[in-house]
């Protein structure tokens, strides 16, 4: 096996010799060497032209961020004024509160105040109620027993003259 594969060696290295020699002998590759040379200055340019396209987009993008700057300025200048805003609202919503306890303190008097009245109006009213129907049980109590005793009064006379 160490036989062949030192013969294949040695049959690629001999093949590789002719080639060098060739090329050394027929520089055929001299003018693709040039036109590639020529390429490469080409791309060289172009790498130049591109460079000078990024310098003005990085130009571009530094005016992108002064604008930036300048609309970040004016959120600072509309922050502000949300803050006085805000500030004002708050103690708009103070006075306001304060204002609406006050009415409330004063409505709370004045139905208490009124509910005292009412409840006064009441119990006199249940007063002179509870007397009228005293008066009344009391006729009532009087009748009843009128009626008994006159009820027991003909049943005696019956009784006695039958």
């Amino acid at each position: 096996m160490d036989q062949q594969i030192n013969e294949r060696v040695s049959t690629l290295e001999t093949d590789v010799a002719v080639i060098q020699s060739t090329y050394v002998r027929k520089d055929e590759l001299a003018a693709l060497r040039e036109e590639i040379g020529v390429g490469f200055a080409k791309t060289d340019t172009g790498f130049a032209q591109v460079g000078t396209g990024f310098a003005q987009v990085d130009a571009g993008f530094a005016q992108v961020g002064t604008g930036f700057a300048q609309v970040d300025a004016g959120f600072a200048q509309v922050g502000t004024e949300f803050s006085k805003v805000h500030a004002k609202i708050d103690l708009v919503r103070a006075e306001l509160n304060n204002k609406i306890d006050l009415v409330h303190a004063e409505l709370s008097s004045k139905i208490d105040v009124v509910h005292a009245e009412l409840s006064s109006k009441m119990d006199t009213g249940f007063a002179r109620i509870e007397a009228k129907v005293e008066r009344s049980n009391t006729m009532l109590l009087k009748w009843m027993f009128g009626s008994q005793i006159s009820v027991a009064a003909i049943f005696i006379a019956a009784i006695k003259y039958l």
